[in-house]
């Protein structure tokens, strides 16, 4: 509960306190970067309460191309972009032929190209060529694709066949037989097919045959294909205008409409398909549909019609009902309008309570729903946003829940969020808690609430860190009703900060001075400022005390010593390893051990210049050197001399400033430079000090105390910064 602040920190706070800054809202927002309690990480569980999306994703697509013959090789290139075992070839013009196959082109994991009637369009062979298919399935009779299609597709690939027919209704009906056992059928008109373009991908996906029929008769292929597949379900696919309730099939269920708009809405409502991604294309003309109906049943995802230059009304109201914002245009502008594509919602939607996953994906970030991948990211980060700032929508990270929007991107090859502009109080009541106990006294909090205000009101609208290095920030903690004193003091100082000849200060703060303030200038070399003075402080009584082995390791007296470690060395049991570990932590931040596991070995000298203080009695002076071995993290193999024998490396800080020493050690536990005693007779260094970090400013319990002694808040501040004002 205590403030780090670097030097060059403070040098900045200094030059910008110098500018007043009356015109600064206590309403308007910070952005906090998470790193005190996320760490570093290269995967970050999430989940959310309420709705969130990714925002702004750019997540709607356009698959196109100059003639209907390209926009079908690039839905081929979506999935099948390498070897495709088969290839389904249909005439340009045959609709029918194409919708029947739908679901056999699923079933063989085949696109559907398209061709000229009289020869083999020279897109397409390139396409057949480069996908190398084992086989191709030519869908329909000479009629519609020629013999001499047929022997130049054979001169390209091996198996080349037919499924032909008298008509197109014969041609449905042998397709059906190639699906293989199923108890439900779609039947729709063959002579007016638009309103069934729709129902392709579920068919595909069910493995339903598409069968054919005029509107007021069933032809004979038809009611052939439904007896002997054994047929006791169908979905009659249009209204009655286009296939009348004359038409006798077993068990039907009608999904009609209005017009081919209307019915591919209530196929999705009816058949309750998914609405994660969907598929649009014009429903004017059919060959984008048609082909792009396999790829949509790839894609689990419904295939939507629209008018070329606006959304037709029902198809508006499927998506809004759905909260759909996820779409592939099939075809370009001639088929669907910019216009109709920037009009789509445009976001990933977040499921609330499911576990998503930011993870490190390659060079770049990806967000995972569970173990599947929803969208990789690239370099670029990404947002996650409730649409509006309320405390009903959290997200929560590592299970502690921040209000607002939420960045992710990637910083330094970790997984770096960032709670994007959060109102300025609250960021204080997510912050007064985590810096001094919501259960100290009220005047002591709201002392606390003014010194963190007015130390970070000159960040509003940037970002900055939620650890010690700035301001510990808790997220949406205040919730609860143990932190009630720390709201209402934030909210009874709300819009006050202290100020000193009409500007701003730096009202830093620390947990305790043990008895004596410090001076900035002190602390930071930095120019003395009138309202951070060393003086007295009778309620802050706060000590602290340390051992420091001077032995880390015991030495066994092996023969082979210095060239078998796996046998001659042990750690001490008394050792304390939150030392050893901030040693080698700073170790390895030194280029020669950078990338080495450190083996300490001893402590031969640490010490504390008692004699040469500062004013305050604190230490500028100390001195560490440390006796180590270093393996190499990439090898595991451990760094020898030129004899052959382990190399012992000694690293000395020579005279050091004593704040560096504290930092190398471990500013949790080497609690301050204020050393009242240091004793190196023994094995072991044993450290005596007073006060909890720098000294400056406020201390925290002594505020507690002055609060607890009686004495308001605005008295607390004047003692700590003397000469300020506040208001």
């Amino acid at each position: 509960m205590y403030k780090k602040i670097l030097i060059a920190s403070l040098v900045i706070l200094l030059s910008i306190s110098l500018v007043p800054i009356s015109n600064v809202k206590a309403a308007e927002t910070i952005s906090i970067k998470l790193v005190n309690y996320i760490g570093n990480k290269t995967s970050i569980e999430v989940t959310t309460n309420g709705s969130y999306r990714v925002k702004d994703n750019n997540q709607n697509t356009r698959i196109t191309g100059n003639d209907r013959f390209d926009v079908a090789n690039s839905i081929a290139d979506k999935v099948w972009d390498s070897n495709s075992d088969t290839v389904i070839l249909a005439y340009y013009n045959a609709f029918a032929d194409a919708l029947a196959a739908a679901p056999l082109a699923y079933k063989k994991n085949a696109p559907i190209l398209l061709t000229q009637t009289g020869f083999l369009t020279e897109k397409t062979k390139q396409k057949i060529i480069d996908l190398q298919p084992r086989e191709v399935i030519i869908v329909g009779g000479p009629g519609s694709v020629s013999n001499n299609v047929l022997n130049q597709v054979d001169s390209i690939v091996s198996d080349v066949r037919r499924i032909g027919g008298a008509d197109r209704f014969e041609v449905a009906y042998k397709i059906s037989r190639e699906l293989g056992s199923t108890n439900t059928a779609i039947v729709t008109n063959g002579l007016v097919f638009a309103d069934a373009l729709s129902i392709a991908p579920y068919a595909a996906r069910q493995g339903y045959p598409i069968l054919l029929t005029t509107k007021d008769s069933l032809p004979t292929k038809t009611r052939q294909a439904l007896e002997e597949g054994r047929i006791s379900n169908t979905y009659i696919i249009g209204g009655t205008g286009s296939v009348s309730n004359n038409i006798n099939v077993p068990s039907p269920t009608r999904i009609g409409g209005a017009d081919r708009f209307e019915v591919a809405t209530n196929i999705v409502r009816k058949l309750n398909m998914p609405t994660e991604k969907a598929y649009m294309a014009t429903g004017m003309k059919f060959a984008d549909a048609l082909t792009g109906s396999v790829l949509a049943a790839e894609q689990k995802a419904p295939l939507l019609l629209t008018i070329p230059d606006r959304l037709p009304g029902t198809t508006d109201r499927l998506i809004e009902d759905y909260g759909m914002a996820n779409f592939t245009i099939l075809g370009g502008p001639a088929s669907v309008t910019d216009q109709v594509m920037n009009s789509l919602p445009n976001y990933i939607p977040i499921d609330s309570g499911i576990n998503y996953y930011v993870k490190k994906r390659n060079s770049g970030i990806a967000l995972y729903r569970g173990a599947t991948l929803v969208k990789d990211f690239g370099n670029t980060s990404f947002v996650l946003t409730p649409g509006q700032y309320t405390a009903s929508k959290q997200i929560r990270i590592n299970d502690r829940p921040y209000l607002g929007e939420m960045q992710f991107k990637l910083e330094d090859g970790y997984v770096r969020p960032i709670n994007l502009n959060i109102p300025f109080d609250d960021y204080l009541k997510g912050v007064v808690p985590n810096e001094m106990p919501a259960s100290w006294h009220s005047e002591a909090l709201k002392a606390q609430a003014v010194a963190a205000r007015t130390y970070s009101i000159d960040e509003v609208g940037n970002v900055v860190k939620d650890n010690q290095s700035f301001q510990v920030y808790g997220g949406y903690m205040w919730n609860s009703g143990t932190y009630s004193d720390s709201n209402k003091a934030v909210e009874a100082t709300s819009g006050k900060e202290l100020y000193y000849n009409n500007r701003l200060i730096s009202a830093v703060f620390s947990s305790s001075n043990g008895g004596m303030t410090e001076s900035n200038a002190n602390e930071w070399g930095s120019t003395p400022l009138p309202y951070l003075p060393v003086q007295p402080d009778t309620f802050d009584d706060v000590t602290w005390g340390i051992e420091l082995h001077k032995t880390q390791i015991d030495m066994f007296s092996y023969n082979d010593n210095l060239k078998n470690p796996g046998h001659w060395w042990e750690k001490i049991d008394e050792v304390d390893d939150k030392f050893a570990d901030n040693i080698k932590d700073w170790l390895n931040t030194k280029a020669e051990y950078k990338n080495t596991e450190i083996k300490l070995i001893s402590i031969p000298e640490f010490s504390m210049n008692l004699n040469d203080t500062y004013n305050s009695g604190r230490s500028k002076y100390g001195r560490l050197r440390v006796e180590f071995y270093a393996r190499d993290r990439d090898t595991g193999n451990y760094r020898y001399d030129t004899n052959g024998y382990i190399k012992k490396y000694t690293v000395d800080t020579g005279q050091t400033l004593a704040s560096d020493i504290r930092v190398i050690l471990g500013t949790l536990y080497f609690k301050s430079t204020y050393i009242t005693n240091l004793d190196s007779s023994g094995a072991s260094y044993q450290v005596s000090g007073r006060g909890f970090g720098h000294g400056v400013g406020m201390s925290q319990h002594g505020a507690k105390g002055r609060a607890e002694a009686g004495i308001p808040y605005e008295e607390i501040l004047e003692f700590y910064y003397p000469g300020t004002i506040l208001k």
